[in-house]
């Protein structure tokens, strides 16, 4: 299981030879940045106006920046080398220090994410909105990079945690927020939801027994009294206890 659909596992090789020619094709790590650069001024000017002011919406529009910058830096361009992995060491580093709040990586997975515990801080002067979509956010990914619900394995792949209770409280967590604040974080917050359904309905990847499965999806059953997945979720319980679910109990991930 990816942990994140954006997320990209790095090539064996970083460089890219037209072999049969027996030449290299070098292009200069400052010209390769120069597709991405729009976003990256967006984001940081986004960010520190969030830094002096957090709330009138400000921090929100600094978190939202944070997508078109990963989808420029970390998609591959016709095949080759993402534009983050294309910068020399120098120029990565630069640009690690020009992206104030945001974690990137380019060492066998390719990611680009908010530092959660450096917005999580912001939000303290924001909005109640704010406070309440960081509050979600940092008990899901407390570490920036993993949900809590999956248990990491490789640099790019973990099993799920059933029987942890992590997975329903973070579905009722973003629930919640969606409902209280509709018109706030909409993206962010509706993603963030659809993976954690995703996980309780799609996982066959769980970290423990049959028994662990089992308790997941009765809590669900029992706490998430209204959801369009009671019926989804009560079908997969079923399916477990009758040894037709197609689970993979004490998974290896990869």
């Amino acid at each position: 299981m990816l942990f994140r659909s954006n997320v990209r596992i790095k090539a064996g090789t970083r460089l890219v030879a037209t072999a049969l020619f027996g030449w290299w094709v070098v292009v200069p790590s400052a010209q390769r940045l120069d597709s991405a650069r729009g976003v990256i001024d967006t984001y940081r000017v986004a960010i520190q106006r969030a830094q002096k002011s957090p709330s009138r919406g400000q921090l929100e529009v600094a978190f939202n920046a944070i997508r078109p910058l990963r989808e420029a830096l970390v998609t591959s361009r016709d095949g080759g080398d993402s534009a983050l992995e294309s910068l020399s060491e120098p120029a990565f580093n630069q640009l690690r220090r020009e992206l104030v709040g945001v974690v990137v990586n380019r060492e066998e997975v390719v990611f680009v994410e908010p530092d959660v515990a450096f917005f999580r801080k912001l939000a303290a002067r924001g909005d109640p909105a704010d406070r309440a979509f960081f509050a979600a956010l940092s008990a899901t990914y407390p570490e920036s990079v993993w949900p809590v619900y999956i248990e990491q394995q490789t640099d790019y792949s973990g099993c799920t945690r059933f029987g942890s209770g992590m997975l329903v409280t973070t579905y009722l967590t973003w629930s919640a927020f969606r409902q209280q604040y509709p018109k706030r974080y909409e993206e962010a917050s509706r993603g963030h939801l659809d993976d954690v359904k995703r996980a309780l309905a799609e996982s066959t990847c769980a970290c423990g027994d049959r028994a662990s499965v089992e308790q997941e999806l009765t809590e669900f059953l029992r706490r998430a009294e209204v959801s369009e997945l009671r019926t989804e979720v009560a079908a997969r319980l079923a399916a477990v206890r009758s040894d037709r679910a197609k689970f993979r109990f004490a998974c290896t991930s990869g």
